[in-house]
């Protein structure tokens, strides 16, 4: 058996500057299934500890009104934002870290570019995509899930591993084993498995 990524990454991404701190990132479909108020609802609960997190939903769907409406429920608009559809090609490697309430991932390309960036993940180790890409502890956090686990269980576990993220975490050899993660799915590597296939 021979497994190549469906996806690739043309280059790894610095940021210029400094990473904007406590900073986090999703990417997704705006779909139930993505459970995005879950990551509203975590944040909001860990804000109480880290005062100037922040909060950047990308993309578009169905359910953005209903997210709009918890932001603004929770009182949260002036850190936690809909950001709609854009490029993130440039965009992630100002963040610090990415989340993730996904129950289900295919090979999870936002996941890859997020590595590509640097960008320790929070998220369910659930089947594909997140155990791919988290060395849980090194890189990020993947939290153990089951189905008897109820909702509010579930955002308190995320708000837990946001918290330790940030106040606890080596956040730099997190970024760096990121970026080692990310090496794999360099384009050039994955050409080269493709000849060492067809050779």
């Amino acid at each position: 058996v021979v497994t190549i990524p469906v996806g690739s990454l043309d280059e790894l991404k610095y940021p210029e500057g400094r990473r904007r701190r406590h900073s986090l990132i999703t990417a997704s479909r705006l779909a139930n299934e993505k459970h995005i108020d879950w990551l509203i609802e975590a944040v909001a609960a860990a804000k109480d500890k880290i005062p100037d997190i922040c909060f950047d939903i990308y993309g578009k769907g169905g359910e953005e009104k209903d997210l709009k409406e918890l932001i603004d429920k929770l009182h949260c608009n002036d850190y936690i934002r809909l950001q709609g559809q854009h490029n993130l090609d440039e965009v992630y490697k100002n963040y610090e870290a990415y989340v993730s309430a996904s129950m289900s991932e295919g090979f999870g390309l936002t996941l890859m570019e997020a590595v590509g960036s640097g960008l320790p993940i929070i998220g369910f180790n659930v089947r594909y995509g997140n155990p791919t890409f988290i060395d849980n502890g090194k890189n990020g956090y993947l939290i153990q899930v089951h189905d008897r686990m109820d909702k509010k269980e579930r955002v308190r576990k995320l708000t837990e591993r946001i918290i330790r993220l940030f106040t606890k975490a080596d956040m730099e050899a997190f970024h760096q084993h990121s970026y080692h993660k990310a090496q794999n799915y360099l384009t050039t590597e994955v050409e080269k498995r493709w000849m060492d296939l067809l050779d």
